[in-house]
C-alpha cells in the first residue's frame, strides 16, 4: 500500500490515516488507489469490526489535490470512473464505492479541515466526532463547479434541506461547534482526546455481535436511502435471523451467568 495511507489493525478495529499532511491530506490519483485498497482491505477482514478514518497532521482532508488532480491535464474528471458503453461518466471514485460497501461502520475521527472532497469523505462515514478545531465546507462552489452526488443525496438527510442548500451554494466554512448544532458530528473535543474517543467509541461496537452489528449498519443505510419498505423487510428478516444465532444464545448465557459475552460472529 501507499505511504500516503497509513492502515492498522488493532483490536478489531482498523484505523485508516490519510498521511500527505504536508499537503493537508490532499488527495492525488496514489491516495485515491491506496484508500479504495485500505476499505476493501478492511472489508474483506473477518477480523475487523469497525473503522476509524483520520488523517495525519493540522487537516482531514483538504479535497483533490489541486495541482495533480485539478490542473492536470484530465482535469477533475480524470479522477472519476470513466464512461463506459455510452453511459454517462460516474461522478463516484472508487473509494466511495468501497465505503458505500463496508460491512463495518465507519467513524470519522475530524481532526482538522474537512472541505471539498474531503468533505464528502467526511459524509460517507456513519458517525462524525470532530476535534475543536475541525471545520467543514463544501468548497466546490467556490471553484466554479459543484459538489458529487454524495453531497446531494446525503447532506441534506444529516442536517437538513436549508442548511445543506446554504453549505452547497456558499461553500463558506463551519466550525466544529456549528456542525455540532447542525447535527453533522455527534460530539466535540478537545484534539488531544481525538483518537481516543473514537477508538473507545469503535470498541463499543466491536464488543456487540458482529452480525447483528452488520444488520443495524445496512437498516441505517436502508433508512438514509429513504427505502423504508426496504427496510422494514430487513428489519424483521434480521431478526428472525439473529436470533437463531450462537452469539444471540452467548448473549442470553452471558446475562444469566452475569459476565461479558464473547462473540464469535456465527
Amino acid at each position: 500500500m501507499s505511504d500516503t495511507v497509513i492502515y492498522e489493525i488493532e483490536n478489531q478495529i482498523a484505523t485508516i490515516t490519510l498521511n500527505r499532511p504536508e499537503r493537508h491530506n490532499a488527495i492525488n490519483f496514489e491516495t485515491y488507489q491506496a484508500l479504495n485498497d485500505a476499505f476493501l482491505d478492511a472489508n474483506e477482514d473477518s477480523t475487523v469490526r469497525c473503522i476509524v478514518f483520520t488523517g495525519r497532521g493540522r487537516s482531514f482532508c483538504s479535497g483533490d489535490d489541486v495541482v495533480e488532480i485539478m490542473a492536470s491535464s484530465g482535469g477533475l474528471s480524470s479522477s472519476l470512473n470513466t464512461q463506459k458503453d455510452n453511459q454517462p461518466a460516474s461522478t463516484t471514485p472508487a473509494v466511495v464505492t468501497a465505503m458505500r460497501a463496508s460491512r463495518c461502520p465507519i467513524i470519522n475521527a475530524v481532526n482538522g479541515a474537512a472541505v471539498g472532497f474531503g468533505m464528502e469523505l467526511s459524509l460517507l462515514c456513519d458517525i462524525r466526532i470532530a476535534s475543536d478545531s475541525a471545520r467543514f465546507s463544501e468548497m466546490f462552489i467556490r471553484r466554479g463547479i459543484i459538489a458529487t452526488s454524495i453531497s446531494f443525496d446525503l447532506l441534506p438527510g444529516i442536517v437538513g434541506p436549508a442548511i445543506a442548500a446554504e453549505m452547497l451554494l456558499t461553500g463558506e466554512i463551519i466550525n466544529a461547534h456549528q456542525a455540532l448544532q447542525a447535527g453533522l458530528v455527534s460530539r466535540v473535543v478537545q484534539a488531544d482526546e481525538l483518537m481516543a474517543t473514537a477508538l473507545d467509541l469503535a470498541a463499543k461496537i466491536a464488543a456487540n455481535a458482529p452480525l447483528a452489528v452488520e444488520r443495524a449498519k445496512t437498516g441505517l443505510n436502508l433508512k438514509r436511502d429513504q427505502k423504508t419498505d426496504q427496510m422494514e423487510q430487513h428489519l424483521a428478516e434480521s431478526l428472525r435471523f439473529l436470533s437463531g444465532t450462537e452469539d444471540h444464545k452467548e448473549s442470553v448465557a452471558a446475562f444469566l451467568e452475569k459476565r461479558p459475552a464473547i462473540y464469535s460472529g456465527k
